[in-house]
């Protein structure tokens, strides 16, 4: 029998084709999740960007579309290697926030980059975002929040870099938020479940005074097996 075609990729032996379609399933999902930022209002126009990691390269939207125009080949391909674009399109401004997280933190599969109403309001007022509620706890754990910079900088990529080692979403002053995971969907739920904390702590410090979860309240919440199971599920789905 012929020996079956194989390529090598990072130290494997592949069969040829499956980067192709790990490729193809990775684009689609990129469409599927940026969508879906759109419909729960947590991006408006062409703001807020998204990217995926496969070996060593990522997939970022493009700049200057909103989510709900774009097509899976739509997504600009970049080598992580040397942040250069591979085979055309024009990136997403904020690339160099995406191309510092995959660089500097191996476990990060995924960032979402989002504009959302709440999570902006309440951070530009000089508050932080506290846990009060279950999914939170387990999802987020810990938001950090970091100082105005000029979009679409290096300072600004540095700051969330430095933000992101304590934490997997970073609330960015008069800007938005960004949040990372091993996987889009674990990426994704998290900007959900941020601006969801964001939108209860605004009702709640308007009707009085919110009942923070105490550090103790939350290590039993991590604690939950039903908890542990949900996260293993974000992290092994995309």
């Amino acid at each position: 029998m012929p020996r079956k075609n194989k390529m090598s990729y990072n130290g494997l032996s592949l069969k040829e084709g499956v980067f192709e379609l790990q490729e193809d399933k990775l684009r689609e999902d990129l469409v599927f999740y940026g969508n879906k930022l759109v419909d729960l209002g947590l991006v408006v126009a062409s703001g807020g960007n998204i990217s995926a990691r496969f070996g060593n390269f990522m997939l970022i939207s493009p700049s200057g579309l909103a989510f709900d125009e774009l097509k899976p080949e739509d997504f600009v391909k970049v080598n992580l290697d040397n942040g250069e674009v591979v085979g055309g399109g024009k990136p997403s401004s904020e690339i160099l926030m995406h191309w510092f997280c995959y660089r500097e933190r191996k476990d990060v599969g995924a960032v979402v980059h989002t504009h959302p109403t709440y999570t902006i309001g309440v951070v530009s007022a000089g508050k932080t975002i506290p846990p009060m509620f279950p999914d939170f706890v387990a999802y987020v754990g810990k938001v950090a929040m970091i100082d105005y910079c000029t979009p679409c900088t290096q300072e600004l990529a540095e700051a969330v870099l430095g933000a992101l080692s304590s934490s997997s979403a970073v609330c960015m002053v008069n800007h938005g938020l960004l949040t990372v995971g091993s996987t889009l969907k674990e990426a994704f739920y998290r900007s959900v479940v941020v601006e969801e904390a964001a939108r209860v702590y605004f009702i709640a410090s308007i009707v009085g005074s919110p009942r923070i979860l105490t550090e103790r309240e939350c290590r039993s919440i991590r604690e939950l097996d039903a908890e542990k199971y949900r996260i293993g599920l974000l992290k092994n789905l995309s």
